[in-house]
């Protein structure tokens, strides 16, 4: 086991991409803190982290406000009284955090850029602020926060989410290197379109131009995703911090044949 005697937090812990990572680092023997503001999702994902083996502990947290974030570390430390590994997931474009929907830049309503930007810039950020000087006493920790292709290739109708995801590359970046010195690695994963069953139901018609645009030709899996984390937050990337692993099928290769 990879992760044995180790604590994550895993933020979004109880959603598609985030209850994959949740059971893969569970079944590599971390006990897990899965912070999510849907609690029935939340109780579920304990039991299934149970049958695993492993130990586990909700918090119902919305981690866009500070006080939730420290609300969710001072939770994790006294059931588990560690933490090694925080999992920034938590965020989304659609959902029911954002009331708006995606639209071109030039007419979309500024209450959804702030709603973007907070779910997906500032809720990494406070989760990194409550934790770090926990990880620094400690002399070590691995923080890995989920971004997206479209902070590096831009997302059409998502200005604001395509520049919060390029501000998680940036934040990440710049932790790393604050963050070195007390035994911390900080990276980030990217992932392109992801088969999650809400994007399956929201645009079933699009997919098939989707794949066509993928080198892969696919969608990618949850479970895909949890692999690259799992890697960023075990021994075997002991020398990799500072880094933006893109998993994407080969879809931010460019056009075919150029």
């Amino acid at each position: 086991m990879r992760l044995k005697d180790r604590v994550a937090v895993v933020t979004g812990g109880a959603g598609a991409i985030g209850g994959e990572i949740t059971k893969l680092l569970a079944r590599e023997g971390a006990r897990i803190v899965i912070v999510d503001v849907n609690a029935e999702a939340s109780d579920k994902m304990v039991n299934e982290v149970k049958a695993l083996g492993s130990e586990a502990l909700a918090v119902n947290a919305d981690v866009i406000e500070i006080e939730q974030a420290e609300k969710m570390v001072k939770e994790a430390l006294a059931r588990f009284a560690q933490i090694d590994i925080l999992v920034n997931v938590a965020g989304g474009s659609t959902g029911p955090s954002i009331k708006t929907k995606m639209d071109f830049f030039a007419r979309s309503e500024k209450t959804r850029g702030e709603e973007i930007l907070r779910l997906n810039l500032l809720a990494p950020l406070n989760c990194a602020r409550a934790v770090i000087n926990h990880m620094m006493e400690r002399r070590r920790g691995a923080i890995v926060s989920i971004s997206s292709t479209a902070g590096v290739i831009g997302m059409m109708k998502g200005v604001e989410y395509s520049a919060a995801k390029a501000g998680i590359v940036g934040m990440t970046v710049t932790l790393a290197k604050e963050a070195a010195e007390y035994g911390i690695r900080v990276n980030c994963v990217s992932p392109g379109i992801v088969g999650t069953e809400r994007v399956l139901k929201m645009a079933p018609d699009r997919i098939p131009q989707w794949e066509k645009g993928i080198k892969l030709g696919r969608l990618c899996q949850p479970a895909e995703i949890a692999s690259a984390v799992l890697f960023l937050v075990s021994d075997e990337s002991s020398y990799i911090t500072g880094q933006n692993i893109i998993v994407d099928g080969g879809l931010c290769l460019g056009p075919e044949g150029y």
